[in-house]
C-alpha cells in the first residue's frame, strides 16, 4: 500500500548542479574540470536514498562542504535527523523513503557522461526527476514488494517538471567519481508531508565503483541557508513530530490535557515527543514554535556561504545508490 502520492514524495533530489562548474574556470578548491561533450552517456536510476539514522551514519554520509579539510566532514542537519531518529525510532524516516523508492514515487535519474568509467577527467554528473517507468514499479495494487523498475533493464522519461540544465563537473579515478562544488535542489517531505524545496549550495557528489550497471555507494551533500532552515526544515520537522504524536496520543476524542498526560500510550513515541516538545503552555499542542525552541539549539549553522566570517548555512549529506536505467538525456 502506498504511503503517499507522488505529490508528497519523501525525498527527491532534483539536482540543479550548476553549470558554473562547466564554465571552464577553476573553483575555490582547484577543480578545473569541464564536461567533455565527447563523453558517452551512461544512464542510471536511483535504487536507494539514505538519510542518516544516527550520528555515525551522519559522519559517513557527510562531505567536506566548506573546503576546510582540517574540519572533517560536514553534515550538521544529518546529525539532527539522526538524533531525532534515535530519540523517537518509531518515526522511521528511512522506511518512508525506502517505500517510495520501491513503489516509484521517487524516481531520480542520473547520467554520468564520461569517455571512460575507470579513469577520466572532465566527467559530467547530470541528474533529473524521472517519470513513466517501464515496466511499472508495482505489478498491481496487491504488490507489496514492487521495485520492478529497478532491475537494471527498465526505461524512463524525464519528468516535465525536471530541470534539464543540471550538471556538475568532476573526474573519475579508479572507478570513483568526485565532483563539485555546485548547487543541488532537493525536495524533502518527512513522514508523508508536502514536499519542501531545499536548495543546497556548495554541493558535492562522490560515487564509488561506478560501472555500466550502476554504483553501490555514493553521497550528495551541500549547505542549506538559514532562511530555508527556518521557513522549510523546521515546519517539516514539526509536521513529522505531530503526525507521530497523534498516532499514540488521543487529544481529540478524550480531551487530552497535561493532567492526563495528553492521553499518550505509556512507553510509546508520542509520550517521548510530548516530553520533548510540549513546552509552556502545556496544552498537548506541539507547535512549530515549540519544535523550533527544541531543535534550534541543534540546527546551528556550520557553513559560511558569503565569506564574512559568520556561519550562515547548515550542511546536509545523504546517501544514494543506482542501477542501470535507460532514458534519453537532453543535450548539454
Amino acid at each position: 500500500m502506498r504511503l503517499v502520492k507522488r505529490s508528497s514524495v519523501c525525498l527527491v533530489g532534483a539536482l540543479s548542479l550548476g553549470l558554473v562548474a562547466c564554465g571552464g574556470g577553476g573553483d575555490d578548491d582547484g577543480n578545473t574540470d569541464t564536461i567533455d561533450p565527447n563523453g558517452t552517456d551512461h544512464t542510471f536510476v536511483a535504487a536507494s536514498l539514505n538519510l542518516p539514522e544516527n550520528a555515525a551514519e551522519a559522519m559517513q554520509l557527510g562531505l567536506d562542504i566548506d573546503g576546510k579539510a582540517n574540519d572533517g566532514v560536514d553534515n550538521q542537519l544529518g546529525m539532527v535527523l539522526g538524533s531525532i531518529g534515535a530519540l523517537a525510532p518509531d518515526l522511521d524516516l528511512q522506511t518512508a523513503v525506502d517505500e517510495q523508492i520501491d513503489q516509484g514515487d521517487i524516481i531520480l535519474l542520473a547520467n554520468v557522461k564520461a569517455t571512460d568509467l575507470t579513469n577520466a577527467p572532465n566527467v559530467g554528473f547530470l541528474v533529473y526527476l524521472g517519470d513513466n517507468p517501464n515496466p511499472p514499479a508495482c505489478t498491481d495494487a496487491n504488490d507489496t514488494t514492487c521495485r520492478k523498475h529497478l532491475t537494471g533493464t527498465a526505461s524512463f522519461s524525464i519528468a516535465a517538471s525536471s530541470p534539464t540544465d543540471a550538471a556538475i563537473a568532476g573526474r573519475i579515478v579508479n572507478g570513483n567519481f568526485s565532483g563539485g562544488p555546485g548547487t543541488v535542489n532537493l525536495q524533502i517531505a518527512l513522514a508523508g508531508g508536502l514536499p519542501i524545496d531545499l536548495p543546497l549550495q556548495r554541493a558535492r557528489a562522490e560515487l564509488s565503483s561506478v560501472s555500466a550497471t550502476g554504483w553501490m555507494t555514493g553521497k550528495i551533500g551541500g549547505a542549506i541557508s538559514q532562511e530555508d532552515i527556518d521557513n522549510n526544515v523546521i515546519p517539516a520537522i514539526g509536521d513529522t513530530v505531530r503526525t507521530s504524536f497523534d498516532e499514540t496520543c488521543d487529544t481529540s476524542t478524550q480531551g487530552g490535557t497535561m493532567a492526563n498526560m495528553c492521553n499518550c500510550e505509556a512507553g510509546e513515541t508520542g509520550e517521548t515527543l510530548r516530553g520533548l516538545f510540549d513546552k509552556m503552555p502545556y496544552d498537548c499542542d506541539l507547535t512549530n514554535a515549540e519544535v523550533q525552541m527544541v531543535v534550534s539549539g541543534f540546527l546551528t549553522p556550520d557553513i559560511d556561504l558569503d565569506g564574512d566570517g559568520t556561519n550562515d548555512a547548515l550542511s546536509l549529506g545523504i546517501g544514494v545508490s543506482a542501477v542501470a536505467g535507460t532514458f534519453t538525456p537532453p543535450p548539454l
